[in-house]
């Protein structure tokens, strides 16, 4: 189970930024697509337990290039807009589909088919039921991926998983619980490589072996997956 983080928003120069103080080593800088194209971006900071404030301030401004480049590349995109009225791109295992919006009368549905993205939905239907829709149909390819995955991953390194839950979830892209031997999964990976699916599953399922960070723990990850840094650098940097 991961631990509860305090957090609290800090103005560093021209941004604000949402800071997370965990028990973490050293900081960490996330920066998150907005969530609809009125929105900004978010930019997220996790930090060791007691950091001075004025110390992270320094460490997002010395990452303002790093900062803009990838406003740039949110604000030149608009599927990374969560918002279906967007008509914008949006992504599904990595490739990216153009929304086609049609509204007629029967049950809402999703498909997805040659680069397009078909959502038919009722006439009048709210901004927030178009997005329930597409949270449900993000779920549910993750679920039939990852009820494939995870099996064959548990054989291989030899675990037993009594559940996986899927849940869209703000931070972490996965958590285990080790006692109970279950796994939840963030919904959001539906819209990312396959590569990083497996990487999370992966990830999971190890503490199921080894609870902590520890050395055993990267051994695993190295033994069964040896470019798992490589996928988590470009999972963090929003290039798959």
């Amino acid at each position: 189970m991961i631990p509860m983080a305090i957090t609290e928003l800090l103005q560093a120069g021209n941004y604000q930024i949402e800071v997370e103080y965990r028990q973490v080593k050293t900081l960490r800088m996330t920066i998150y697509p907005p969530k609809a194209a009125a929105q900004g971006e978010r930019i997220h900071v996790s930090a060791p337990l007691h950091t001075p404030r004025q110390f992270i301030q320094n460490f997002v401004a010395s990452k303002t290039a790093w900062i803009e480049k990838h406003r740039a590349r949110f604000r030149g995109n608009p599927g990374y807009a969560a918002a279906p009225e967007d008509r914008g791109i949006f992504y599904v295992w990595g490739l990216p589909h153009r929304l086609e919006l049609a509204e007629r009368q029967g049950r809402p549905r999703i498909g997805a088919a040659e680069g397009r993205l078909l959502m038919s939905v009722r006439p009048g239907d709210s901004l927030a039921a178009r997005q329930k829709l597409l949270d449900k149909w993000y779920r549910r390819q993750l679920k039939e991926e990852a009820s494939r995955l995870v099996p064959l991953w548990a054989a291989r390194i030899g675990v037993s998983v009594q559940r996986i839950y899927y849940r869209k979830m703000k931070s972490h892209w996965g958590s285990c619980n080790y006692t109970k031997q279950t796994i939840r999964l963030n919904t959001e990976l539906a819209k990312r490589s396959p590569r990083c699916l497996e990487y999370v599953i992966l990830h999971e399922l190890i503490h199921i072996l080894e609870p902590s960070h520890n050395r055993n723990f990267y051994r695993l990850m190295d033994k069964y997956l040896p470019e798992w840094k490589l996928i988590r650098t470009q999972m963090n940097r929003g290039e798959i």
